[in-house]
């Protein structure tokens, strides 16, 4: 594998926060996988981890579904772990929705031990970061649910989806629509 050079300029939107919509698909409802990048035909840094317009195929009436957080609230983070010569990524999703209602309860219920592959967006950011993939779907790893006591407290959902192995893939696009 070669190396480049890691030298840029300053980008002046590099905010912090995520975009309040998800994206969210079973992991079985996906026919066909977007490309992954060859490592050894990269020429750029990005390269090695931009499907660009790659695209999902998924099974017939199947589609990725919104879901949506607070402003402000849901975080992510990708960790380098492992031992010296087999290390992978760990990445988790946090999902804050400040609200507790049967719709987000049964959602979790749902969902707490599905296979699912995440698709989210940095605020300013047009491609979407995929946590998620062939043969390694992400899951929800931890869920609560919380009514403080007091009135001014931040009643509140949250959930953690966790990928493992590959970084965070950007793709342009997922599908909102059901397949035919």
């Amino acid at each position: 594998m070669d190396l480049y050079d890691f030298v840029g300029e300053l980008n002046l939107e590099e905010s912090a926060g995520l975009q309040v919509e998800v994206a969210v698909a079973a992991y079985h409802d996906v026919e066909a996988w977007p490309a992954l990048p060859d490592l050894t035909t990269a020429t750029a840094n990005a390269e090695h981890v931009d499907l660009g317009a790659e695209t999902f195929t998924m099974k017939t009436g199947k589609q990725f579904h919104k879901f949506e957080g607070s402003l402000n609230k849901n975080s992510f983070q990708s960790q380098l772990v492992g031992s010296r010569g087999a290390k992978s990524f760990e990445n988790t999703l946090t999902v804050q929705k400040n609200a507790v209602n049967k719709d987000l309860s049964g959602w979790l219920r749902a969902n707490r031990n599905r296979p699912i592959v995440v698709a989210f967006r940095p605020l300013g950011g047009t491609q979407y970061v995929l946590l998620g993939f062939e043969g390694i779907w992400a899951e929800v790893d931890e869920a609560n649910m919380d009514i403080p006591g007091e009135v001014a407290g931040d009643k509140m959902t949250m959930f953690t989806v966790r990928s493992i192995f590959y970084p965070p893939l950007y793709i342009d696009a997922v599908p909102f629509t059901p397949a035919v």
